[in-house]
């Protein structure tokens, strides 16, 4: 979907709705002018490919200056890095430090500044020549250099040496000592082992909440500036692994971290879901290292390694005052284990006022709601089939230590949109019974939610404490968990667990219109669904308009039953600009019928991120000045003046979202 209603650029990314007939059938004729319709109008001739880059055009500069793509075949093979050699004129090369299995690691100097001492990591060549390495190093990169807290390493930038050929990393320079090299001979009391884990913990929480794990938390990726465990540092985010769905690293979706000090889930166990509760699991490990004044004996083979940790290591060891921590650190089922560095530091704090620290609350598990029907109501959820995303939830559980925080939300600069479920919180629920106090609570409450499309996909209440799975979308997953669980605790419910795992983090450009749409939803399955929420771009073929670029055939299904009135299809993009799709009506989609009421319809989407897809109902005709345009240009009225319409012509909204990606650059 492109800017002016699609009267923008022909070379401008968007998506185009091409209606075409089901197996069998003949295309008919688009309904009514195609000129100027937005998502249905293609160019009038193939746009030219989109120019490529060189090794002079920088990429991404503004997340990480310097940056700049490989030069062309020919150019040479990359050599080696020496001792004196310098990088993009920027930083000098001191000494070698060591080799690993990624590249080899030196110590530089920032020549424009001698005191700035930076870690070069030269990746290497052959998989620097790996163009699908390189986009999973970008990627990664946007995450890494954002990372800021005092106990995570900081990195710099990631770049390519034109003249030498190189590809490499730069973080700062940890001056002391990793753990594993003064396992035997430090000591740690009982408060300085308290102090250690929530430094360490709140700087991984940190990590998680931008979208990343480590999974190689191990005593020698922690680093002790000065060697002193009061300033200890993470270090090594190399292999981390970017939390949304579709992303890869350096080493996939496999194994990552040694194997003495890796999760169950790591090797194979409980569904091979990785999360916050990975690193969780590695840093007890870790902990109990350093307790032992040795590695922890969790290796040997992979067998091995599995029935050692359903077996559990020995904590014995372990004084009393950190005990529960790491017993509740290094339970083998993430289900059971603390799920989040925020749970750490909560069970540390729940033992400061007494001798030592109290585990946390069993899940509740004595009532569960009776199950739901399994709408496609964002499209989103069901990416949680094939990946968790985690970005806010890294932050599952800690409404407990969020629920004071207030929070101001901007709705994507211009769209107010009334909070029509303001007053949920006061509104009627039942008494007496926990179950249906909290269903009431939630299915009242998730329409105040800001900026979220979110379903409750289980809820499980014992006494007063809730756990709860919610789907959907969300533009700030963190603040929406934060907002849940004040909703709960307004009539007197605890929220132990919320699992935002099926959450997907959308843009919050697209904050005002979601929220407007939401609050006209529809009740019941929802009439939108894709057969999957993750498409690839790829090179669209000649007879396609947009022939020469990028681009992703999405399938988009309507589903009629049930739907009364007029229909009318908008688009929402990360950008926030919306668009109407003024030739979908009934007699349109009659072409693209695969059943009764049925339709299978496919967009080409030439942009990557998050496509949100609204379904509008009711009395027409349909504004469409209501429903096109950016975020700055709907004016600051516009929900006001959008909600007004919906309410008088009875309008009601469904929703599906996808994602485009190009994981395998072409």
């Amino acid at each position: 979907m492109s800017e002016n209603n699609g009267q923008g650029s022909d070379d401008e990314p968007r998506t185009v709705f091409n209606p075409q007939p089901a197996p069998g059938q003949e295309q008919a004729p688009p309904a009514g002018n195609a000129t100027g319709s937005g998502w249905g109008s293609p160019p009038q001739e193939p746009s030219a490919p989109e120019p490529q880059q060189t090794s002079a055009a920088p990429l991404a500069e503004t997340e990480f200056p310097g940056m700049t793509s490989f030069p062309a075949t020919g150019a040479g093979e990359p050599r080696e890095v020496r001792e004196g050699d310098v990088l993009n004129h920027m930083y000098q090369v001191r000494r070698f430090i060591a080799r690993g299995g990624m590249g080899q690691v030196f110590e530089g100097v920032n020549i424009n500044n001698e005191d700035e001492r930076v870690a070069i990591k030269v990746i290497l060549p052959h998989l620097a020549r790996d163009p699908n390495v390189l986009a999973m190093f970008r990627k990664e990169a946007r995450t890494l250099t954002r990372l800021s807290h005092p106990a995570l390493v900081q990195y710099r930038t990631l770049a390519m040496e034109p003249q030498l050929g190189v590809f490499y990393i730069v973080t700062e320079y940890i001056d002391g000592r990793n753990l594993s090299d003064v396992l035997s001979t430090t000591e740690a009391s009982p408060a300085q082992l308290v102090s250690l884990i929530r430094t360490l913990a709140e700087g991984l929480a940190v990590a998680h909440s931008l979208g990343a794990i480590h999974r190689d938390i191990s005593p020698d990726n922690i680093m002790l500036e000065g060697g002193r465990l009061e300033r200890a540092k993470v270090i090594d985010f190399g292999i981390a692994k970017d939390l949304d769905g579709g992303s890869q690293t350096i080493v996939g979706d496999g194994f990552a971290g040694k194997l003495n000090y890796v999760a169950p889930e790591q090797l194979g166990d409980f569904g091979r879901q990785v999360g916050s509760w990975t690193d969780v699991y590695s840093l007890g490990l870790t902990i109990l290292a350093l307790i032992n004044k040795r590695d922890v004996n969790m290796g040997g083979s992979l067998v091995d390694a599995v029935d050692k940790r359903r077996a559990g290591p020995d904590l014995s060891p372990v004084p009393a005052q950190v005990r529960p921590v790491l017993e509740g650190m290094l339970k083998p089922n993430p289900a059971d284990r603390l799920r989040t560095m925020e749970d750490v530091i909560a069970a540390l704090g729940a033992g400061a006022a007494t001798a030592s620290v109290a585990p946390p609350p069993p899940p509740p598990k004595a009532a569960k709601a009776p199950p739901k029907p399994k709408p496609a109501t964002t499209g989103a959820s069901d990416e949680g089939k094939q990946r968790k995303m985690l970005i806010g939830a890294g932050v599952a559980g800690a409404v407990v230590l969020l629920g004071g925080l207030g929070y101001a939300l901007s709705s994507g600069g211009g769209d107010e949109t009334p909070n029509a479920a303001a007053s949920v919180a006061g509104a009627p629920v039942p008494t007496g019974d926990p179950l249906k106090t909290a269903q009431a609570v939630l299915d009242g409450g998730l329409a105040s939610v800001s900026c979220s499309w979110l379903d409750v996909s289980d809820l499980q209440v014992q006494g007063s404490d809730v756990a709860l799975a919610v789907k959907g979308v969300a533009g700030r997953p963190v603040e929406a968990q934060n907002e849940i669980g004040k909703l709960l605790s307004a009539k007197g419910l605890r929220a132990a667990s919320i699992d935002f795992s099926d959450v997907s983090q959308i843009s919050p450009n697209d904050c005002g219109p979601i929220e407007a749409f939401r609050q006209i939803r529809a009740k019941g399955a929802s009439h939108l669904s894709v057969p999957q929420v993750k498409w690839e771009l790829a090179p669209l073929p000649a007879d396609d308009p947009d022939a020469g670029k990028l681009g992703a055939p999405v399938v988009l299904n309507i589903d009629l039953n049930g739907v009364a009135g007029d229909i009318a299809v908008v688009g929402l993009e990360d950008s926030g600009q919306m668009t109407f799709e003024p030739r979908l009506d009934r007699a349109a989609l009659e072409p693209v019928k695969v059943s009764p009421d049925v339709y299978r319809f496919p967009i080409t989407t030439t942009h990557p991120g998050w496509t949100g897809v609204f379904l509008l109902y009711g009395k027409g005709p349909f504004d469409q000045s209501l429903l096109n345009g950016s975020t700055g240009s709907r004016g600051g009225d516009w929900a006001q003046r959008f909600l007004a319409e919906a309410r008088s012509k009875g309008w009601q909204a469904d929703t599906v979202w996808y994602k485009t990606v190009n994981d395998r650059p072409d």
